[in-house]
């Protein structure tokens, strides 16, 4: 089933697009996209999130973050209830705040890994939760510099977040998980999301990897949940959605920089998959930080 598209909070679109609420989740969350970042971290219960066809427990101390081109969903078993702390971050905050407060800086090492969930440690979770439960008293309580108390606790919570992931990363490469085929389509997902602006066909993935067409259009499926041009073209319009929000880039010039081989075809799948044109997009989702 193609993922639905989540519109999220008015906050997202507003002068101060940050949100911090707490879930109670007890049936499932169907696949979905959203063109906002979010992150959540569970605090208790248990559940499973898949994103980008990659399926991840969630426990207590499990922080994850999802970005706009990832489709992801949450499982939850009959009888159980995950409580998490879910946040998001509109796309002017993201690509275009202040510069001591570079969320996109700091995050970009994590866009596009294929995992993005990650259980902490037991002293990196305190800190992490600690933190959130401030940033929530914040975000509810109006007191003199609230704005600028949760911002600043958002970033330590990032920056714990991406020392925690590089040195998992770290730890992961010298110990060699995962191999053969499994790794191979996961490196050529993750060659996909990191190269979407150049024309990557299936056969010029076939010959570059030594796959057939026919066994990396099944593998795709299986991993990610969509067929491989579905994706790109998400991935792609994901990607114009950021420009047209975060740069004052010329429309016809964001077509090119996606990836799209030409302006009209940009518009018509922009408007398919958005609703909108690519101009009203810009109008309606400009915003700026106070």
């Amino acid at each position: 089933m193609f993922p639905y598209y989540l519109q999220g909070d008015d906050e997202m679109y507003g002068e101060y697009p940050f949100t911090l609420k707490i879930h109670h989740l007890e049936t499932n969350i169907p696949a979905h996209v959203h063109h906002f970042v979010e992150y959540t971290y569970a605090i208790k219960g248990r559940g499973t999130e898949i994103i980008n066809g990659v399926s991840k427990e969630l426990i207590p101390g499990t922080f994850t973050l999802v970005f706009p081109h990832q489709v992801h969903e949450i499982k939850i078993e009959p009888g159980e209830e995950l409580v998490l702390y879910v946040g998001a971050i509109g796309l002017k905050a993201f690509f275009g705040g202040d510069k001591l407060f570079d969320f996109h800086q700091l995050l970009k090492g994590a866009e596009f890994d294929l995992n993005t969930t990650y259980k902490l440690d037991a002293g990196t979770a305190s800190i992490v939760h600690s933190l959130l439960e401030q940033m929530y008293e914040e975000i509810r309580e109006v007191q003199p510099w609230s704005r600028m108390m949760f911002v600043s606790k958002l970033v330590q919570v990032f920056v714990l977040f991406d020392r925690f992931r590089q040195g998992h990363l770290l730890s992961d490469h010298a110990s060699g998980h995962e191999g053969g085929t499994a790794k191979g389509i996961r490196e050529l997902i993750s060659y996909v999301y990191q190269n979407f602006k150049e024309d990557i066909t299936l056969e010029t993935l076939a010959k570059q990897f030594n796959y057939s067409v026919s066994y990396i259009s099944s593998a795709f499926k299986q991993m990610v949940g969509e067929n491989y041009y579905t994706v790109l073209e998400r991935i792609r319009i994901a990607h114009a959605c950021n420009l047209l929000v975060g740069t004052d880039l010329k429309i016809t010039d964001i077509a090119y920089e996606a990836g799209f081989k030409s302006y009209p075809t940009f518009v018509r799948v922009f408007q398919s998959r958005m609703q909108m044109s690519p101009t009203s997009y810009r109008k309606n989702k400009g915003i700026e930080m106070v």
